[in-house]
């Protein structure tokens, strides 16, 4: 058999393998730090020390933020590999391949092979859904069953079968367990969307999918785990999970994180980039042209009801459209792939401009707050990791007429790939030796060490360790007067606070977050004999 055949043959074997490679790239080459990767994966990792598989803890106490099912994966990976950064991310990285074949394979069996590949290059090179991919965090799970539940459940309405809906209500029970109830309402909604534009929408259809017998099915894998925490933890989890981190997430802004209604659409065409520069022509395409295509009917309306939904709610994160951008990135690829029958050059031409005023102003964008900022203004010259967006781009501008359509695509992705390396590889690396953990850990190594009030999450998973926490000055007191080689470790913004520590103890080291607004600052009982010595 020749080599060309045979790869064909195994084509999502070789796809699959290298999503998982370009997913994974460098995730081993820089610690855990951000506070949502260093959060989830330290929670995993007690979970883990303390064989308590229904009550997640970060530093101890009760963490009510998440479901388990990335703990479990987390969990597996540290048993595997040992507990790191690696470990941490590795099944973020299968997630991402595996949704990556799911999407290929749908589009290559209700569209075209030709507009299959132009997808797996779209959705692998856009920057921020890959690096979605590389974080220690739930949403690639989420994503993942979620993307299956309704391909699944697509496939039941072209061609009924038993088999199929068990597999979608499967899929639907794993994303219950990955991020909560957020997997029902996308599934229902894009349901009632699809069914209806498509002029099905009946109870006697409805009822084709078995709703009642999938629901039970779909709690079935869920419920048991959520009734076991809700019991281990007296009420304390369902309450926090449900109300706090789901009805009121939607209704209130949380940690800060609000904007207009616009903000999500805005985030979906960032999160797509390079390609998102054409996403509403692609969109618009799939509305007037190609609207009776069932499959693309069905992944634009995957796409709207996301959309919608996330604009309305107060919270608004970059993460949470992303389950609608494989599906987005179906019509990206139908449209390139219709390029030559339909659409003048000049859209090419007018996208390629617009990446590359995006590219000048994030190397402009990403030197002036590096410039500014208070641990990394001697790392300026980062920013020049964003220097391919825009002259990758303007390459493309003089060379795209001589290209067909998956050339260009192919240049594009191979463009916003290196830029991902360049970032993953060299850029974060880089940045997070300058973080608070790198600073401050040879100074606490073996050491004994309280938190007072708060601290930066990234110690945990870093150190391997929990930390006492303090919360009164009357406490810290004590604490220090019986044992006066205890080491402060905090991040408070307090100013009491801060006045408080300085007239009390010596302060050892200060070092600015990377990415929140907060000093961690080190602190000891003060020595006589002994002068200050701050670093900063």
């Amino acid at each position: 058999m020749e080599i060309g055949a045979l790869v064909y043959r195994y084509r999502y074997f070789f796809l699959g393998l290298i999503g998982f490679v370009l997913f994974s790239a460098f995730s081993a080459a820089f610690p855990i730090y951000i506070l949502d990767e260093a959060k989830n994966s330290e929670a995993a990792r007690e979970m883990l020390v303390s064989q308590n598989y229904f009550v997640p803890t970060f530093n101890g106490a009760l963490r009510t933020d998440k479901p388990p099912l990335h703990y479990f994966f987390m969990m597996l990976s540290y048993s595997l590999f040992g507990v790191g950064p690696f470990a941490a991310r590795f099944f973020s990285a299968v997630a991402g391949a595996l949704m990556l074949v799911l999407i290929t394979r749908s589009t290559e069996r209700y569209l075209s092979w030709s507009t299959a590949c132009i997808t797996a290059l779209v959705l692998s090179s856009s920057l921020l859904f890959a690096q979605e991919f590389h974080l220690a965090v739930p949403d690639p799970f989420l994503i993942l069953f979620v993307t299956a539940s309704l391909l699944y459940f697509f496939d039941h309405d072209q061609q009924p079968s038993k088999k199929r809906l068990i597999l979608a209500y499967s899929f639907m029970g794993l994303g219950l367990l990955s991020k909560g109830p957020i997997a029902l309402v996308i599934v229902a909604l894009t349901a009632l969307l699809y069914f209806g534009v498509s002029k099905k929408l009946s109870w006697r259809y409805l009822f084709s999918f078995y709703p009642v017998t999938g629901l039970l099915l779909s709690l079935c894998i869920a419920a048991p785990w959520y009734i076991g925490a809700h019991i281990a933890t007296d009420g304390a989890f369902t309450e926090g999970f449900f109300l706090d981190h789901n009805l009121n997430r939607f209704s209130d802004q949380k940690e800060g994180h609000g904007g207009p209604f616009i903000l999500t659409i805005a985030w979906v065409l960032v999160g797509l980039l390079p390609f998102g520069v054409w996403l509403i022509p692609a969109w618009y395409s799939a509305f007037r042209s190609r609207w009776n295509h069932d499959f693309l009917r069905f992944c634009f309306s995957v796409g709207l009801v996301i959309v919608v939904f996330f604009s309305f709610s107060d919270t608004k994160l970059p993460n949470y459209p992303m389950p609608a951008f494989a599906f987005l990135g179906v019509l990206i690829a139908d449209y390139f792939a219709r390029l030559p029958e339909q659409t003048s050059r000049k859209t090419l031409r007018w996208g390629l401009i617009s990446l590359i005023a995006f590219g000048v102003l994030a190397v402009v964008g990403a030197h002036i707050g590096l410039k500014q900022h208070p641990a990394l203004g001697e790392l300026s010259y980062l920013s020049f990791a964003l220097l391919p967006i825009s002259l990758g781009a303007f390459a493309l501008l003089l060379r795209h007429k001589g290209l067909a359509p998956l050339q260009f695509v192919l240049a594009l992705a191979l463009n916003w790939m290196l830029t991902g390396w360049l970032l993953w590889g060299w850029a974060f690396p880089t940045m997070n030796a300058h973080s608070p953990t790198a600073k401050v850990l040879p100074f606490i190594a073996e050491k004994e060490v309280v938190v007072y009030k708060r601290l930066d999450p990234a110690f945990l998973i870093q150190t391997q360790r929990t930390f006492t926490q303090i919360d009164s000055a009357e406490g810290l007191q004590e604490r220090t007067a019986e044992r006066p080689d205890t080491l402060i470790l905090t991040n408070t913004k307090d100013a009491s606070d801060l006045e408080f520590l300085s007239a009390h103890y010596e302060l050892i080291l200060e070092a600015p977050a990377l990415f929140e607004d907060n000093v961690t600052r080190l602190w000891r009982v003060i020595k006589s004999d002994t002068p200050a010595q701050l670093l900063r």
